[in-house]
């Protein structure tokens, strides 16, 4: 129930801020790759025990004026932590993987400074975001050999955190194309875990604007 509450609160939100948009709003997706792992409070450079995924997504872009728009948008991403141990020369790699929806609402600037005859511009984006989870696995493999995917209940279903990036976006076949850099960082601590873990991720994507 709590978990139903909250994404109606966020798409509120959403709601709330593309209502309050005057300009011409931007639909768009996006694509890409994720590199996740879980790491102690406070420790934003951990970047050890990596795993990736896929991550897909919707957005939507309102501009406010020529440089600000708010940019909310629907994700799926897969965050979680790779642990590998080995005992009497036996290597038993186990993943934790969180599968979540995520729902930023990002103020992005760009500078028309930077914009050239092109079309092409550079810009950057932060702000916050609300991630619900979808399911919760793990994985034991060992000696590379392939695992099973197991579900496990997960004492945490929300995670709110703030997302912080940089993007170019140019014209290509009369498609405005946008390559996205961001860095996620969980404030939400995640259950099932020795320590008080955070979601951390790295994902690159390319976007298009329909």
């Amino acid at each position: 129930m709590k978990t139903k509450n909250s994404i109606m609160l966020v798409l509120a939100v959403i709601l709330l801020v593309t209502t309050s948009a005057s300009a011409q709003v931007a639909i768009g997706l996006r694509h890409g790759i994720a590199a996740s792992t879980l790491s102690d409070k406070g420790n934003l450079y951990n970047d050890n025990n990596v795993t990736l995924s896929y991550t897909a997504g919707v957005f939507a872009s309102f501009p406010l004026n020529k440089s600000l728009a708010i940019q909310p948008e629907i994700n799926y991403v897969r965050k979680g932590r790779s642990n590998e141990t080995t005992v009497l020369g036996t290597a038993t790699n186990t993943d934790f993987l969180l599968h979540y929806m995520q729902i930023p609402v990002l103020l992005q600037y760009r500078n028309d400074q930077l914009l050239n005859k092109s079309g092409s511009v550079f810009y950057i984006n932060g702000g916050p975001y609300a991630a619900f989870v979808l399911n919760t696995q793990t994985r034991v493999s060992k000696n590379d050999e392939g695992g099973v995917l197991l579900p496990v209940n997960s004492s945490n279903k929300t995670d709110w955190g703030a997302t912080l990036g940089i993007g170019f976006q140019t014209p290509i076949r009369q498609k405005d194309v946008r390559f996205d850099l961001r860095y996620d960082m969980g404030l939400s601590e995640i259950g099932q875990q020795p320590t008080e873990y955070r979601t951390k991720a790295l994902s690159l994507s390319i976007g298009i604007l329909l």
